[in-house]
């Protein structure tokens, strides 16, 4: 453990823009935070067209979230409420709160723009989902996805990434993780990464030689594709060495959400139980 790192102050940011996944995201934000010297903040992001530019053939699904997730006072109302019970379990919790409303993109931007790590859970809803998608693509922050369910009791202990699983195809976008990823790498008690090829290739060089000019001792793993998804094989993986977190580089194709990430990049979003570090 590299303990210059650990001193460091780091700004973490949890975005919570909707109740369900409140408890999950202030839980990561805290393990993640666990021996460094850390400011969190908890910052309600939720849409409101009255501080937006909303298109014409938008105005039908903002309708429809008001049917389905209710009014912009209901939602705030139950993630604030999320919030409340969170930090009724601890007893110093060191942890601010804000709401904004607008234009979600916008406030991501703004409000994470000097975060060292933004947390937030897989969203289940639209407002959700809008927040996730800006942090992602557009906010240029490392993204820890937490897992989906809470932890059963506080336990001030818990340390996210003692064994960090990198999942590693050459490319910018894990490159970059791993580069915003450092302060938690060189924390790490161990490092593997795990690359999952065809016959003739050869990934792991390419990793060796990145984490070589780092100066951070990793195991590497190399397997042999199956005939299944490579997001749930890296997961297996993972399971397998016990680790307590991954980190992957996030693939994008297309510009909707339901074609929007890769396949690799979804699968392992659809089935993770443990928490993700990935950026694009």
């Amino acid at each position: 453990m590299n303990t210059s790192q650990v001193a460091q102050p780091r700004i973490i940011v949890a975005l919570l823009p909707e109740p369900e996944t409140v408890a999950t995201c202030l839980d990561c934000a805290l393990a993640a935070a666990n021996g460094f010297e850390a400011s969190i903040s908890a910052i309600h992001v939720g849409f409101n067209p009255k501080f937006a530019f909303v298109p014409p053939e938008e105005i039908a699904i903002q309708q429809l979230r008001e049917l389905r997730e209710g009014t912009i006072a209901d939602r705030l109302a139950r993630t604030k409420a999320a919030f409340d019970a969170w930090i009724a379990d601890r007893r110093r919790p060191p942890v601010s709160w804000k709401s904004d409303e607008g234009d979600v993109e916008q406030l991501v931007a703004e409000e994470t723009a000097h975060a060292d790590l933004v947390v937030m859970g897989n969203p289940v809803r639209l407002d959700g989902r809008d927040a996730f998608h800006a942090t992602l693509f557009w906010s240029k922050r490392l993204l820890l996805v937490a897992p989906p369910e809470p932890r059963s009791a506080p336990h001030p202990e818990r340390v996210i990434g003692r064994h960090i699983v990198i999942g590693w195809k050459p490319g910018d976008a894990v490159r970059r993780a791993v580069r915003q990823a450092l302060p938690w790498l060189k924390r790490a008690g161990k490092v593997t990464v795990v690359s999952i090829e065809k016959p003739g290739t050869d990934y792991q060089s390419s990793a060796r030689a990145l984490f070589g000019d780092l100066g951070i001792a990793v195991d590497c793993v190399a397997l042999k594709r199956d005939a299944g998804s490579v997001g749930l094989q890296l997961l297996a993986s993972v399971d397998r060495l016990g680790a307590d977190s991954l980190l992957i580089g996030a693939f994008k194709h297309g510009a909707l959400w339901e074609a929007i990430l890769g396949g690799v990049t979804r699968d392992v979003l659809a089935a993770a139980r443990i928490p993700v570090f990935m950026m694009c």
